[in-house]
């Protein structure tokens, strides 16, 4: 692994949270993302369910208080606009090995998503840097996450889904790499009513909480 790449996951590892944004319009994705940016978050992914997706991304690439990504990334062609845009990381929700080669060549960092140990591996060995797990409660939540890790111990782990502030202490305690926050921190009815402010808020709460648990 590259030096670059490799500095990006430590980074990554570091700070642990990145917030998964998913709206409906490129205007809310970037005024939410610009949000939790403003509140000290230092990953966000723009997944390509948003439209326009791509322009967000190199709208947000240009703040370099932030490391943007691309989320959702589902064929070759949105990996290539992502790339264009600027994202350091692909997320999908699935396991493509074309993409994560992709990612691979093109020096970005890949997070495929995997829900069986068989898929978990696989993710792995395609040369995926970080498995996301998802849907992560769904599955069986940290206790499925321990088991897992059982016999795969030296996969780094993305944790998907079901943390909010009462259990973002339980989830740092499992060690993980990263754990993806999406509506706990971007909800629905404050993007519609356009309350940037509290979304922000929320996430510097999110980002505290995190901070108190390193101390």
């Amino acid at each position: 692994m590259d030096d670059v790449r490799l500095s990006l996951i430590e980074n990554i590892e570091l700070h642990q949270l990145m917030i998964a944004v998913r709206t409906d319009t490129a205007d809310e994705a970037y005024k939410a993302a610009a949000a939790c940016i403003d509140a000290g978050v230092k990953f966000v992914e723009i997944t390509f369910s948003v439209p326009d997706a791509d322009s967000v991304i190199r709208d947000l690439s240009a703040d370099n208080r932030v490391t943007v990504g691309a989320g959702t990334v589902l064929n070759l062609n949105d990996a290539c606009k992502a790339l264009k845009a600027g994202a350091s990381y692909l997320v999908s929700p699935n396991c493509d090995e074309e993409i994560i080669q992709f990612a691979k060549k093109e020096g970005l960092i890949s997070i495929p998503g995997a829900c069986t140990p068989t898929e978990i591996y696989m993710a792995h060995k395609a040369g995926g840097d970080i498995v996301k797990i998802f849907p992560f409660v769904q599955l069986g939540g940290l206790g499925f996450l321990k088991e897992i890790r059982g016999p795969l111990p030296f996969i780094r782990y993305m944790l998907a889904g079901g943390v909010n502030l009462d259990n973002i202490h339980d989830y740092m305690s499992a060690r993980v790499s990263c754990i993806l926050v999406g509506s706990s921190i971007i909800k629905r009815e404050l993007v519609k009513m356009g309350d940037w402010k509290a979304i922000s808020d929320h996430a510097a709460r999110f980002v505290r909480k995190i901070a108190e648990f390193k101390k």
